[in-house]
């Protein structure tokens, strides 16, 4: 079969309602429909026999996709295990991780927020002190990792005071979208007796990845986001010396104490979920196997970049305003903020701003980008994808441009 090229015709691939324009991929990701009868095929062999499935056979399966996602990121297979989601992945390693009270986690201001919400349970849990670092983008990657060298001089330097022993790391923030320079803070963390967790949520299938040559401590990626993997489907990489550390929020038969970070004995056990569809966990296969059909990495990922940033400049003409970038270019990946020209003087809420452009994006308009407020300005997150092509943004910003007129009236 030969497949539509890339643009506005490949939307026939996926299950979108027609004239549906959406710019929102970042957020909940899809997946094509040649996936679906993999997945459904994996649930039918569920119900058919559900002790053989679930009890055997569906954990080679899973075995057989962990070791594909070793090969995508050079990480051995047996660092990794499937998890729902990002959220639940940070779960798994904050809270399980043996703080003590007064312990000290790194964390920056625009980490995802269900991140940093967990890390404010582990403060209010556990009497963990958090210490942020404050980013006001556009940045250079210089200045974020001076600022974070600052941050952990500064704290380390106290005196008869607990240490950082932790920093949770944005490989790519959601909002606003920014490729931070995250190998190198994980190796300035390091360098500092730190243990560096990345959030990688956005990475797989949109950035190449190297566990070894990166080597963090724990690494999480989304692959429902942009690899074309069913949701919930996300990869937890914890290398062996780290494993007896990490426990799933749901325990289960197979939890064990470990006394020694390095106990790796339990760590492939214990992440087996109880009753749950692990279905989407087995498309993986299916989904590399797609995107090779499409060219591979490359390919898929020089057309997103291309369009993130011609579709930025776009919407940017359309609204007057500009485009969150540095002189390095270096934020901007398939994800590209521009600023909304929302006056200054306007009375309503954030939330309630925000609602507004969801509510007329979604509704009126039938398409979708993520407002948010950075640093006392507001922005939209607009997310480039092979089945998108110049007219989608033009018509996102149009459909912005109208939305912000109307709320400048009020």
């Amino acid at each position: 079969m030969t497949l539509p090229k890339f643009g506005k015709a490949f939307r026939s691939e996926f299950s979108f309602q027609p004239n549906y324009v959406p710019l929102n991929h970042g957020s909940y990701g899809t997946y094509p429909k040649a996936l679906k009868p993999i997945l459904r095929g994996y649930q039918e062999a569920a119900e058919e026999h559900p002790d053989r499935w679930l009890r055997y056979e569906q954990h080679l399966v899973l075995e057989k996709n962990l070791q594909l996602v070793g090969q995508m990121i050079n990480a051995d297979p047996k660092d990794l295990s499937f998890v729902p989601n990002a959220s639940q992945a940070a779960n798994n390693v904050l809270r399980s991780f043996p703080f003590k009270a007064g312990d000290k986690v790194l964390y920056y201001q625009t980490g995802y927020i269900n991140v940093n919400k967990t890390l404010e349970f582990v403060q209010d849990h556990y009497g963990v002190e958090l210490v942020r670092v404050d980013l006001q983008f556009p940045m250079e990657d210089d200045e974020i990792v001076d600022l974070t060298r600052q941050a952990i001089q500064h704290e380390q330097a106290k005196a008869d005071e607990p240490k950082i022993v932790m920093a949770v790391i944005d490989a790519l923030s959601s909002l606003p979208a920014v490729r931070l320079p995250f190998e190198r803070l994980t190796k300035l963390v390091q360098a500092n007796g730190i243990l560096a967790l990345v959030d990688g949520a956005h990475t797989m299938g949109h950035i190449e990845l190297d566990m070894q040559a990166v080597d963090p401590d724990f690494f999480f990626a989304n692959c429902h986001k942009w690899f074309f993997t069913p949701r919930g489907c996300c990869i937890l990489y914890v290398p062996k010396r780290n494993q007896g550390y990490v426990h799933p929020t749901t325990i289960t038969e197979s939890y064990k104490y470990h006394t020694e970070c390095s106990d790796h004995s339990s760590f492939a056990l214990e992440q087996i979920p109880p009753t749950l569809d692990t279905s989407p966990y087995m498309c993986v296969e299916a989904a590399i196997k797609y995107r090779e059909s499409l060219g591979g990495e490359k390919v898929i990922n020089d057309y997103c970049h291309d369009l993130a940033v011609k579709g930025g400049a776009l919407v940017a003409d359309i609204l007057g305003t500009c485009v969150l970038e540095n002189a390095a270019k270096t934020v901007t990946t398939n994800m590209v903020n521009v600023q909304l020209p929302i006056r200054s003087t306007i009375t309503k809420s954030d939330s309630d701003i925000v609602n507004t452009y969801l509510q007329k994006l979604i509704y009126e308009y039938n398409t979708m980008a993520s407002p948010y407020k950075h640093n006392g300005t507001w922005w939209v997150r607009l997310c480039a994808q092979i089945y998108l092509d110049l007219d989608d943004f033009e018509i996102a910003g149009k459909a912005l441009l109208a939305i912000t007129n109307e709320m400048n009236k009020d």
